[in-house]
């Protein structure tokens, strides 16, 4: 399988959980995936923050908070950790190296499209779609920005809600043409 595909939706509407499942399948069909999903944390029904977790393995670091923590960056409603994007640099950066079959990044935002968060990282990511599968998320109202600011031309987006068989018989389809 390769190709740059790209889950999209708004916030809460359910990005992350099927970059998850498509990385739990692509792992049940024998196919190693790494990089980085984004959890979000919810407090009286508000999101207050996000957590990484590190593929494969499970490592987690917080990565931003709605309270303003010391030495924590602003950006927008959120207080980001510093360290969090030093480790998931190193996480991408490691899983790149370990040429999984699928590599994963969640999620290109505001931030990147201002030059921070992953943006610095986001060239190695895209140049590995001509070897392996790459899986984004990206919010559906920023879906054009993101593939204008890095010149992308997406094998497949698929909406948060769609059903896992149809993305799976998509990556499949994918990997029969390759």
């Amino acid at each position: 399988m390769q190709g740059l595909f790209i889950i999209t939706g708004e916030q809460g509407s359910g990005k992350t959980s099927l970059l998850r499942e498509i990385s739990n399948a692509l792992s049940q069909n024998g196919i190693s995936s790494g990089g980085i999903l984004a959890h979000g944390k919810w407090e009286n029904n508000r999101r207050s923050g996000f957590d990484l977790e590190f593929i494969p393995d499970g490592r987690t670091v917080a990565l931003c908070e709605s309270a303003p923590r010391e030495g924590w960056i602003r950006f927008r409603r959120f207080w980001f950790n510093p360290l969090a994007f030093d480790f998931g640099k190193l996480w991408l950066t490691e899983s790149i190296a370990k040429k999984p079959g699928a590599l994963i990044l969640d999620e290109i935002g505001p931030a990147e499209l201002e030059n921070g968060g992953w943006a610095a990282i986001l060239p190695a990511l895209f140049a590995e779609t001509n070897h392996r599968l790459v899986i984004v998320t990206v919010r559906a109202s920023l879906t054009e920005a993101v593939a204008e600011r890095w010149n992308l031309a997406p094998a497949g987006i698929f909406e948060a809600g769609t059903a896992l068989n149809t993305v799976m018989d998509v990556l499949t389809a994918t990997q029969k043409e390759v």
